[in-house]
């Protein structure tokens, strides 16, 4: 076989190769369909998936992480929160169903547009469940919008600066000279024959494993258009940590984080104890053993710091006479009661 034929056929791969994820991404996009509401927002749409009912505590706002969507925090979290409260799983933008503003890889671009979304369906003071850069957009939003977050759930946090550097995919993926071709050639042929697999092996061992990628339409990730804006996240993401782990110090609000010592994307040492030693008023959950997708893994540890941040604020809310009311009764449980029942 000639040189000139060896090119050719090499040539007529590569164009095929980019004519197939043109195809595949325009099919991905539409046999899937949002499983929630389209808010218009400043920003463009925002996506929100909302499950249960205003009731006595306080709304949940979840945001999620890298390369995937609303519906990661949804299937294994949402659903059960939803019994006792409303909650609202988001898009962040960008990603799943939701537009992507300009400058969409800052933080505080990604909060306003989400807190636009959130506000529009109702929820005025809640409480903020992140995970991994969905925490961060959570520090993000609390100290840009302290009247509206009442308490934090950080799962998994990236919050600092860490040593080392990225991933190899999300320097390709971002690259402005190379990465709309890689974008349209490797990662369209991983998103077809690769990507399942792969989710199913970084979940193992967890319930969702074995649906994950269908129930989270992890395909929509790898679109390329949203791999490259996943690929921005996380290439502009150290920048603005390090002048926002300087403020932590100045959330005045509850917060919570779940951390395992086996994570080897976001490291505890760097990110979740320095949280706890940081943030005036913060718990930490160490789950020995705990990877980085502690919402599938271990979602009822997750499910259980919801609760502590719940009992912190209504502890937080109660008057000084209230308090020590309560306080005595858990002294004297059993003679009060009988004294109550007498009368």
């Amino acid at each position: 076989m000639s040189v000139k034929l060896l090119l050719l056929v090499a040539f007529a791969l590569v164009l095929g190769t980019i004519l197939f994820s043109f195809i595949q991404d325009r099919a991905i996009t539409r046999r899937r369909e949002p499983a929630g509401d389209l808010v218009p927002t400043d920003e463009g749409n925002i996506h929100v998936i909302r499950r249960g009912a205003p009731g006595e505590k306080l709304p949940v706002v979840m945001a999620h992480g890298t390369f995937t969507n609303g519906l990661d925090m949804d299937i294994d979290l949402a659903r059960e929160l939803a019994d006792e409260r409303l909650v609202l799983s988001v898009d962040r933008p960008g990603h799943g169903f939701s537009d992507r503003p300009r400058d969409g890889f800052r933080m505080d671009v990604q909060v306003a547009a989400m807190r636009e979304a959130v506000r529009a369906q109702g929820a005025e003071r809640y409480v903020v469940v992140g995970q991994s850069y969905g925490a961060a957009t959570a520090l993000v939003w609390a100290l840009a919008y302290p009247e509206d977050v009442a308490g934090l759930v950080l799962v998994a946090p990236v919050s600092h600066p860490w040593p080392g550097g990225l991933r190899w995919y999300a320097k390709a993926g971002n690259n402005p000279y190379y990465g709309w071709f890689f974008r349209r050639s490797f990662i369209a042929l991983f998103c077809r024959y690769g990507l399942k697999r792969a989710v199913e092996r970084s979940l193992a061992g967890a319930k969702a494993a074995s649906y994950y990628f269908d129930r989270v339409q992890s395909q929509l990730a790898f679109r390329a258009n949203e791999f490259k804006w996943n690929a921005e996240d996380l290439c502009r993401l150290y920048e603005q940590l390090v002048p926002l782990s300087k403020r932590y110090g100045e959330i005045d609000i509850p917060a919570e984080v779940v951390a395992g010592t086996h994570d080897i994307t976001v490291l505890l040492p760097v990110h979740g104890r320095k949280l706890q030693e940081e943030i005036p008023d913060c718990g930490l959950d160490i789950i020995e053993g705990g990877g980085h997708a502690l919402h599938h893994t271990h979602p009822e540890r997750v499910h259980a710091a919801v609760d502590r941040l719940d009992r912190r604020l209504e502890i937080a809310r109660r008057s000084p006479l209230e308090s020590a009311f309560r306080a005595i009764t858990a002294v004297f449980p059993q003679r009060i009661a009988s004294k109550q029942e007498a009368s």
